[in-house]
């Protein structure tokens, strides 16, 4: 009864499952491209924005509207911090930095210069941003955070209480 085993042959199944025609979980493209357009929503009006709303993209980096134009300065300092990173750790092993290679010298003022000067690119631009909000605190704060008093502590309560006798 053993002998009747016969195990399918390996190469058989690997043609066989080649063969089948790919199956994606989400559908074909065609069946997620008539989803998506199911899913659009119409507009209120029925002015047709959607050829200003194709040109608009198409004039318009989406990759600019949400970033900082401070974040491309980081990686110029974090240069200079691993510079001064290097000089810290040379002195702690007692090196001296005389005995550091004239180019790498060069190259780690250069790179010091680059770092402060976008240091100073950055220091400008929270400087305004902190300018900028405080301009707008003053301007919406609400009745108690402007008071001109800042304790009307015990003081203003016993006053109160003499005027009622």
């Amino acid at each position: 009864m053993a002998d009747n085993v016969v195990k399918f042959p390996y190469s058989a199944s690997r043609r066989v499952h080649s063969q089948k025609p790919r199956r994606s979980k989400n559908g074909t493209p065609e069946e997620r491209a008539a989803k998506a357009a199911a899913l659009e929503t119409a507009p209120a009006d029925v002015v047709p924005l959607s050829h200003i709303r194709a040109q608009a993209r198409s004039e318009v980096d989406g990759r600019k509207l949400r970033g900082s134009p401070l974040r491309d300065c980081i990686g110029v300092i974090s240069f200079g911090a691993t510079v001064v990173g290097k000089m810290h750790t040379a002195g702690l092993k007692g090196e001296p930095l005389a005995a550091i290679q004239p180019e790498i010298r060069k190259e780690w003022v250069e790179t010091l210069d680059r770092a402060f000067q976008a240091l100073a690119t950055v220091a400008v631009g929270l400087t305004q941003a902190m300018e900028t909000l405080k301009a707008l605190q003053s301007e919406t704060s609400d009745f108690p955070v402007n008071l001109p008093v800042p304790d009307l502590g015990q003081s203003v309560l016993n006053l109160a209480t003499e005027y009622d006798r």
